[in-house]
């Protein structure tokens, strides 16, 4: 029998999923791609405002991993699951150290689309640019996480493990 996600865990997941993707592949664009001035503040307006909303989204999936666990019965063998199992931390320490980044690389208020607005944490140019550099190492690595995630999900389905059911609704 096959054991699923807990409906908070699934929606948390795929809201999560839409961010990040969104998120990686609008920022990669932005940055390797030229493009005019307004389309870049505009990417970086949306991006700066569903990030900065999806934080408290990724607390509260932490918060449900740590409460729900994963489903048991799991088509895994035992050490496919212990790989699965550190991926999916890699993966959670690289979503946190993207959002950290984020927010201390600001050089300028954060605006939450035009609703809310929190200070610029740091003030120091030097210390900025560090978090910008840092952030820009950890979305190329959480952009390679994914990726490795999404082809990790399809090598088990094409084995006949439809891991990917078990994360629907």
């Amino acid at each position: 029998m096959e054991v699923k996600y807990k409906k908070s865990q699934v929606i948390l997941h795929w809201i999560s999923a839409v961010v990040i993707i969104w998120g990686t592949l609008s920022g990669f664009y932005i940055a390797l791609f030229d493009s005019a001035a307004q389309h870049k503040e505009w990417v970086s307006f949306l991006n700066v405002s569903l990030t900065t909303l999806f934080i408290p989204v990724f607390i509260l999936r932490i918060g449900c991993a740590l409460r729900y666990g994963k489903p048991q019965c799991s088509p895994l063998t035992a050490h496919q699951d212990r790989i699965a199992k550190k991926a999916h931390l890699l993966i959670y320490y690289n979503i946190a150290l993207v959002m950290v980044t984020g927010v201390l690389m600001m050089e300028r208020d954060i605006n939450v689309f035009n609703i809310i607005t929190f200070a610029q944490p740091l003030q120091d140019p030097v210390l900025t640019h560090w978090f910008n550099q840092a952030h820009k190492f950890s979305c190329a690595t959480l952009g390679l996480l994914i990726v490795g995630h999404i082809l990790a999900v399809i090598k088990h389905h094409r084995k006949g493990h439809n891991l990917l059911n078990r994360m629907t609704l």
